[in-house]
């Protein structure tokens, strides 16, 4: 019986061949990720930007599609539905409403209302934006250092210009 081969033995991809066409098509799509970056900017979650976390608990499984629906209608901006643990355990989170903590407090009463006697409401929290710039700048100092850990390790392991060699590969794979 012959073993199955999926790649033969004698192939040879003339990588650098194409060397420059890599080399375009790298710097294409870094330029669009950086580019999309300074237009779209990014997309924070309710822990970074603030807002309104709903846990709830339905009677029966959860119909994800008609509570969108439902408080997609109250015009609170971004509204997050997603089911977790069992099927009728819902996890609901709106955007920081415009305002101080009574326009948050006006959101979740609306929400309140809005989901009716059907659901349970088993948790409810404002999340400030202090939480989120807190979180923010933990996650940059977090990756810096780890960053520069790696670059001291590369270094005295081998070479500093390895290291960066190495901590730029790592931007460029994050771009």
């Amino acid at each position: 019986m012959k073993p199955l081969h999926l790649i033969p033995d004698d192939v040879n991809v003339p990588f650098l061949k194409f060397r420059k066409i890599f080399y375009i098509v790298s710097l294409v799509m870094v330029l669009a990720s950086v580019g999309l970056f300074f237009t779209k900017g990014l997309n924070f979650g309710i822990d970074f930007r603030g807002g309104i976390l709903v846990e709830i608990k339905t009677d029966g499984p959860a119909n994800i599609g008609a509570l969108r629906d439902n408080l997609g209608s109250l015009g609170l901006g971004d509204v997050s539905i997603q089911e977790f643990g069992e099927p009728d355990d819902v996890l609901i989170q709106l955007q920081r409403q415009d305002g101080d903590e009574k326009a948050q407090m006006t959101a979740l009463a609306q929400v309140t209302d809005a989901l009716g006697d059907s659901v349970t409401i088993r948790r409810s929290e404002l999340v400030g934006p202090k939480v989120g710039d807190e979180l923010k700048e933990a996650g940059i100092y977090s990756v810096v250092i780890s960053l520069l850990l790696i670059m001291v390790y590369i270094w005295f392991r081998f070479e500093w210009q390895f290291a960066v060699a190495s901590v730029v590969a790592l931007l460029h794979d994050v771009l």
